[in-house]
């Protein structure tokens, strides 16, 4: 699935992508996996902030599992772009 996400954060990305391929349902879906409350996500919106690294990290182990478990070639490869995206803000 295809969709403008230009301009957006990364982690506005990573929710609209994930969302659109009904791998999460809402945003407290992404703030858990982040290991987060349910809230941290609208927490960030609010404030205007971005994830830390650490919450990065452990949405990284998600999509590499997604990625992994995926037969879908154009999810795979939307979801290889989004891993190697993350991987430099936890590198």
């Amino acid at each position: 699935m295809y969709f403008n996400v230009s301009g957006m954060d990364l982690h506005e990305q990573l929710f609209e992508v994930l969302r659109a391929n009904m791998l999460i349902n809402d945003s407290a879906d992404l703030s858990r996996l982040m290991g987060r409350s349910r809230t941290y996500l609208s927490t960030l919106r609010y404030n205007g902030h971005s994830p830390s690294s650490d919450a990065y990290a452990n949405l990284l182990n998600y999509l590499r599992e997604c990625y992994g478990e995926t037969e879908d070639a154009d999810l795979k490869a939307c979801l290889g772009h989004y891993i190697k995206l993350v991987e430099e803000i936890v590198a």
